[in-house]
């Protein structure tokens, strides 16, 4: 069952997968930190030592250029986890689910959001970082999240020299390890 330690990482990887800010490299050690404290994420920890390998000589502007392709502009990679699954009506019914959900548990999906999309993995991790009720969490993380961040990360298999790779990589070794210590 997660803890109050696997909120915080929940949180830490959201905040790596928004648009890269000049603090990054920071926030990727803090976030490698959280997960060796926790014990329990090796193999994401190895992932994340990778990712910030990666950034040791990549401008900001490059870092962020590349976000913006690999996220931004290539449905492939997209972060909004609706899209991975469903095609159409079914996402459209998830999404609208999604924030009635986010309404009825008090988030503030506008705040977190910024404009983004409900499905929209940063916005999904900051939700499950907050959220009460495990049951709905673990549901969720079942029924959405794992499934469609496996796809995402199976996209990348097919593009390796990406640099968020490792990134989507170590989010889902934290994500499947949640559901499958459930299960």
């Amino acid at each position: 069952m997660m803890v109050t330690k696997e909120k915080s990482i929940y949180d830490s990887l959201a905040g790596l997968l928004q648009h890269p800010r000049e603090d990054i490299k920071l926030r990727v050690d803090e976030c490698i930190k959280m997960l060796n404290d926790s014990g329990a994420y090796p193999d994401a920890v190895d992932d994340l030592k990778h990712f910030l390998k990666d950034l040791e000589n990549m401008p900001l502007d490059d870092l962020q250029g590349y976000y913006s392709y690999t996220f931004e502009l290539t449905a492939e990679h997209t972060l909004d986890l609706g899209h991975h699954l469903y095609d159409g009506f079914k996402r459209s019914n998830t999404l609208a689910s999604l924030k009635a959900m986010y309404r009825e548990h008090n988030f503030p999906v506008d705040e977190v959001a910024k404009g983004e999309l409900a499905d929209h993995l940063p916005v999904v991790l900051r939700f499950l970082a907050v959220c009460k009720d495990e049951d709905l969490k673990m549901d969720l993380l079942a029924t959405l999240v794992n499934m469609a961040v496996e796809k995402l990360m199976k996209s990348f298999e097919r593009n390796p020299n990406n640099v968020y790779g490792h990134l989507v990589n170590a989010t889902y070794r934290v994500l499947d390890k949640d559901v499958k210590e459930v299960q």
